[in-house]
């Protein structure tokens, strides 16, 4: 059936601004997955270290706090965390709980990222610093950490799209994001189907930009 020029106007205007609803979804998105990107990686660094350069105890500890965070679905840490932490005084916004808490979820991961990266740099590496007559931080700075960075950069690339996605779980506590933007415009509109369809082609325009921008910062890294 045809639509009237009216009609099309109305049409034209609902799907104007629908999407701008979902591009302040997408914003927010955006915002909560770069600070979980961030928190995850100074997490996963410190981690890193611990496990490979501390004190043996220290080290445990890192490895036991790792395979608890793996262990446990980043849902049930939202939950508990959002609805525990107002009984010990903790009184966060929303948005810093998801932040803090998917950083320090993720970051698990990435500190095996991270750890897997500097075990793969050979040890001949160490000695030839040593040799040259360089201290253990000037070497690790230097000399290791650069060629790690490169090592890492893929699986870390990965571990930060994982980051972006589960962002959707914001919903389940109450926030909102993308996909609760996606789910109030189709209970609007009842166009179920097409709202969630423009939801994961947002997800897929930020995930695709993160990748291309992974890529170009690999090509730089070959060069130096």
């Amino acid at each position: 059936m045809a639509l009237s020029g009216e009609g099309l106007v109305m049409t034209t205007a609902m799907l104007m601004s629908s999407g701008m609803y979902l591009a302040q979804g997408a914003l927010v998105t955006i915002g909560l997955s770069l600070g979980i990107i961030a928190v995850a990686t100074v997490a996963g660094m410190l981690l890193a270290l611990l496990r490979l350069y501390s004190w043996k105890p220290l080290g445990l500890l890192a490895a036991a706090y790792g395979l608890v965070a793996r262990g446990v679905p980043l849902l049930v840490l939202l939950i508990g965390s959002y609805f525990s932490l107002p009984y010990l005084g903790l009184d966060l916004p929303l948005w810093l709980v998801v932040v803090l808490v998917g950083g320090l979820y993720f970051g698990a991961y990435v500190a095996e990222v991270f750890r897997a990266a500097l075990a793969a740099v050979p040890r001949t590496q160490w000695d030839a610093g040593r040799a040259l007559g360089m201290r253990r931080v000037q070497l690790f700075t230097i000399v290791i950490l650069p060629q790690a960075r490169r090592l890492s950069l893929p699986p870390y690339l990965n571990v930060a799209l994982v980051a972006v996605k589960n962002t959707s779980l914001v919903s389940a506590i109450g926030g909102w994001e993308l996909v609760a933007a996606g789910r109030e415009i189709g209970e609007r509109t009842m166009e179920i189907l097409p709202a969630y369809l423009a939801v994961a082609a947002f997800y897929f325009v930020i995930c695709f930009s993160i990748s291309q921008i992974g890529r170009h910062v690999e090509k730089k890294m070959r060069y130096v």
